[in-house]
C-alpha cells in the first residue's frame, strides 16, 4: 500500500459492497442502455458511447458471481481506466468515496474465494459495521474479458 491512506469508490453488486481505488475511476454515470456486441465474452453486456468514446461495459455481477444485473434507477456504470482504455463496470449502486488506512485492511480469506478470483480481492475492511471487499481492477478484469474485436479476426462476416 502506498502512503498513509487510499481512497476508494464504494459500490454494491447484489447484497455485497466493494471498493475500487479512486485513481482507476474516471467517472460514474447512470446506467444506460447498452448496445450488445456479437461474440462478446459472457460478462460483457456490450458497449456505450461515452462522450464520443466507445466503451465496453462489463456486468460485474456476471463477472464475479454469474448473476446478471437487473438495472434499477440506482444502477450505475463506473467508468474505469485500464491499460487497454476505458471499461465500464455495471453495478447495482455506487454510494460514496471512503479513505482507508493500511492498518484497516485485512487480507481476503483465499479459502472462501473461487480460485480464478482469489487475486482480485485486494483486502477487506470494516466501515460502520459493514464489510467492504476492495478489488484489484487489473485482476478482476482480465483483458480478454473486455477487449472487443482484437482477438478473433479469422472469420469475416459477409
Amino acid at each position: 500500500m502506498n502512503g498513509p491512506g487510499r481512497q476508494y469508490v464504494l459500490f454494491r453488486v447484489g447484497s455485497e459492497e466493494y471498493g475500487l481505488p479512486i485513481g482507476h475511476v474516471s467517472s460514474i454515470i447512470r446506467y444506460e442502455t447498452v448496445t450488445p456486441v456479437p461474440r462478446a465474452p459472457v460478462s460483457v453486456q456490450g458497449v456505450i458511447d461515452l462522450r464520443g468514446r466507445v466503451v465496453p461495459v462489463v456486468d460485474l455481477g456476471k463477472r464475479l458471481f454469474g448473476t446478471t444485473l437487473d438495472p434499477t434507477s440506482r444502477a450505475r456504470i463506473i467508468v474505469t481506466e485500464t491499460p487497454a482504455g476505458a471499461v465500464g463496470l455495471a453495478v447495482d449502486a455506487a454510494s460514496e468515496v471512503a479513505t482507508f488506512e493500511p492498518d484497516q485492511m485485512m487480507p481476503a480469506p483465499e479459502a472462501a474465494l473461487p480460485r480464478e478470483l482469489a487475486d482480485a480481492f485486494e483486502a477487506i475492511v470494516h466501515l460502520d459495521g459493514r464489510l467492504i471487499i476492495l478489488l484489484d481492477l487489473d485482476r478482476v478484469l482480465p483483458r480478454a474479458e473486455y477487449e472487443l474485436g482484437s482477438t478473433d479476426t479469422s472469420e469475416g462476416d459477409a
